[in-house]
């Protein structure tokens, strides 16, 4: 025989399930809001803590579109000194760590324009020349690679009068240039190297760096010129490449 305390029970989950249909009544609500209350604190850390996160990958965003910009305008200024050359702007896609001072590869190739031995650039001076030329892609051989065949013909500008040397190697550890100059005459600190246009390459005037120090060669005539490249390529991520304008007869 049921008891009346289950009869009793039974019609109260009745009535309460009745009027929560009737008339839309939740009747759970009491525990919801009094959970709420319970747990706001722990709501509050746990959004603010997700806020702060997200504004902090937004300002991350902003501040990389940012130098993007800086540096495509920094690229742009660029293009006012060779007027002689049209500018193919590339951005890098891959860099192998094994040869990381010889070599980038850029997005851009034969379909754009590209031959091989084209002087590029980026906004701080010259990065290097194209080798390996395919239809979409390219490769840049960088002014720090220690190709023995890689020679570049430079002048250091001296207040007394312009030195001529060439690139020859790259200290991989102090981030310097070596400059092989055959004659003895004074370098200081800061002087600006520059390409000399010599070779058919490189135009004229593309900044290389500055000068470190020097060294005297054993031969006591050979001088080595320690130069602080001024193109890093380290966070960099765009390009230009020089492309000689053609010129057409009338």
């Amino acid at each position: 025989m049921i008891k009346l305390r289950t009869i009793i029970l039974i019609v109260i989950i009745y009535v309460i399930t009745y009027l929560s249909i009737t008339f839309n009544i939740n009747i759970l609500y009491p525990y919801y809001l009094f959970k709420d209350i319970i747990l706001y604190p722990v709501h509050a850390l746990t959004d603010n803590k997700e806020l702060v996160i997200s504004n902090t990958f937004h300002d991350s965003i902003i501040t990389n579109l940012q130098n993007e910009i800086n540096e495509l305008k920094e690229l742009n200024n660029i293009e006012n000194v060779l007027t002689e050359f049209n500018y193919v702007n590339a951005t890098i896609i891959s860099r192998n760590r094994e040869y990381w001072f010889n070599t980038i590869t850029i997005d851009k190739g034969k379909k754009n324009g590209l031959k091989e031995d084209m002087a590029v650039i980026d906004s701080n001076g010259l990065i290097g020349r194209t080798t390996n030329v395919r239809a979409f892609t390219s490769d840049i051989k960088l002014i720090t690679t220690n190709d023995v065949t890689n020679k570049i013909s430079v002048v250091i500008k001296n207040k007394d009068k312009d030195v001529y040397g060439i690139i020859n190697g790259y200290d991989e550890k102090l981030d310097l240039l070596k400059i092989i100059i055959n004659e003895k005459i004074d370098i200081y600190e800061k002087m600006r190297v520059e390409t000399t246009g010599m070779g058919g390459i490189y135009p004229k005037g593309i900044l290389i760096g500055e000068v470190f120090d020097m060294i005297i060669g054993d031969d006591d005539v050979t001088t080595i010129v320690r130069v602080h490249p001024s193109s890093k390529i380290e966070g960099e991520r765009y390009v230009s490449v020089l492309q000689r304008k053609e010129v057409h007869d009338n």
